[in-house]
């Protein structure tokens, strides 16, 4: 029992060091800060710590921020820490590598607790590695995003609500501050929580019914009040920034999470497909209806949870790569428990007398972890060494340097505007909402801007935003600007008639 115990707590340092490195090695060059939406909450992140004011600073004054479903709980921290010690973006990117390396030892205690200690070592490599290595768990875990965080949560809710049905412990409350907290890290996973709550329930009372109503009613309600006191807050504070002309974060947040379109569905189960990730509903179905004829309660939460986050995705969500990653993530925690049983039942057929079956066994073993552990783990850590991207940095050095503050420069690159002194014409909300209604085939009127000149802006800084949404086609950029600066990433342009 003692040396049990010490084998415990030597894998846990083990996994505290992996955790640590994998997070921290070169924490600000990979992944690029080239994306969107982490661009975005870094510079909210950096206007609220100077300047106090729960608003998007821009050229024409305050913008309402409140169109993200990244929660409280990620920005918060980012906010405290640039208040702190300024900002950065190695620091931001540590708040949300912390939840990585806790998430490891979630899981690593949670599948120990449920099926042994080589299954949660199988887990924890899985749920590092499985899945696109440019959108794994060691990927996401070094994004300034809200999923890893909210899965982690999601995942330790789910462990200690096991406990509070299981064995009548008082951990409900608990659990359900868990599952609350989760929701505040990204509001995506209220609905995700709250239905697969209600599925567990619902083949509880189909199977005898040991789940009493309170242990689903009590996270239930916590999720949402995390999830409407936030939007409220959210709500209160942005409205003195609102403009008549921003559409509410109700709609534009259905736009993206809400989209029936057979085109889009049909793109979407081939990602996972062409992902490799598709294993992982056999897999969740093995663990919740196949391995055991009455599973523990807890153990049906995140198989539930698959199922329910692969029909969304697949069926009702708009199909961007980032929305699945629950999916793998989950899955090569449960695939873990599917190989580990094959392994055991394969060892107990064996001859023991056989020395070729011993040595084919071990053959298979070692391939099969090579095939779905060392190939994807080497392919991440290698990644990790890509080189910095300084591209947006040196853009808004020279622009500080080069262009006059007054001068109006359109631009979206959020990135661009968190490393700049100055402030910046967004690309207007509604012409986002636009293009993002036409990735699903529908059409959004756009009433208060036609084109650029409707900004009166001199200059433009065309970045991989831009390409995305097109507000200005390759063909006017070149008809109606010239370059100004450009590196790998941006190019500033001027209208030709602005000297």
């Amino acid at each position: 029992m003692k040396r049990y115990f010490y084998a415990h707590i030597f894998i846990e340092l083990l996994l505290l060091l992996l955790g640590v490195l994998l997070v921290g090695y070169n924490i600000e060059g990979y992944p690029a800060f080239t994306a969107l939406d982490e661009g975005f909450h870094l510079y909210f992140a950096k206007q609220v710590a100077e300047h106090g004011t729960w608003a998007l600073a821009t050229q024409d004054g305050y913008r309402a921020y409140w169109r993200d479903s990244t929660g409280l709980l990620i920005l918060g921290p980012i906010i405290l820490v640039f208040k702190l010690f300024g900002p950065s973006l190695g620091l931001a990117r540590w708040v949300i590598g912390i939840f990585l390396v806790l998430g490891i030892f979630i899981i690593y205690r949670a599948i120990n607790e449920w099926y042994g200690m080589l299954v949660a070592i199988l887990a924890v490599a899985l749920f590092l590695f499985f899945g696109p290595p440019w959108l794994n768990s060691v990927t996401m875990g070094r994004w300034v995003y809200g999923e890893l965080p909210a899965l982690v949560l999601f995942i330790a809710g789910c462990w200690q609500w096991g406990h509070a049905v299981e064995q009548r412990s008082q951990r409900l409350s608990g659990a359900s501050l868990i599952f609350a907290l989760a929701v505040l890290a990204k509001d995506l996973f209220a609905p995700l929580i709250m239905t697969t709550m209600i599925a567990v329930f619902i083949y509880d009372r189909w199977h005898g019914g040991v789940i009493r109503v309170r242990h689903i009613g009590l996270p239930v309600i916590m999720c949402l009040i995390a999830l409407g006191g936030w939007s409220l807050w959210q709500y209160t504070v942005s409205l003195p920034y609102e403009s008549g002309h921003q559409h509410n974060i109700f709609h534009l947040s259905l736009s993206r999470i809400v989209v029936l379109s057979p085109d889009i569905s049909v793109n979407n189960v081939k990602f996972l497909y062409d992902s490799g990730v598709l294993i992982a509903i056999p897999a969740a179905l093995y663990v919740a209806f196949l391995r055991q004829h009455e599973p523990k309660l807890a153990h049906l939460m995140l198989p539930f949870s698959l199922f329910i986050w692969s029909v969304w995705y697949t069926i009702f969500s708009i199909g961007w790569p980032r929305y699945a990653y629950p999916i793998w993530a989950i899955g090569g925690v449960l695939l873990s428990v599917v190989l580990s049983d094959i392994a055991k039942q394969w060892y107990i057929m064996i001859d023991a007398k056989s020395v070729f079956q011993r040595i084919v066994y071990l053959m298979c073993v070692g391939m099969v972890l090579f095939i779905v552990v060392l190939w994807p783990a080497q392919n991440t850590v290698r990644r990790l060494a890509e080189q910095l991207n300084n591209d947006a940095p040196n853009m808004a050095t020279y622009i500080d340097d080069n262009i006059p503050h007054h001068t109006r420069i359109v631009s979206s690159q959020w990135e661009v505007s968190f490393y700049s002194s100055r402030t910046y014409i967004p690309i207007p909300d509604e012409y986002y909402e636009a293009k993002i209604a036409e990735q699903s085939k529908r059409f959004l009127p756009i009433t208060h801007f036609t084109d650029m000149n409707d900004l009166n802006a001199a200059y433009f800084l065309d970045g991989s935003e831009n390409r995305n949404v097109e507000m200005i086609p390759d063909h006017v950029l070149h008809r109606d600007y010239e370059p100004v600066f450009q590196n790998d990433s941006y190019c500033l342009y001027r209208l030709k008639n602005v000297k």
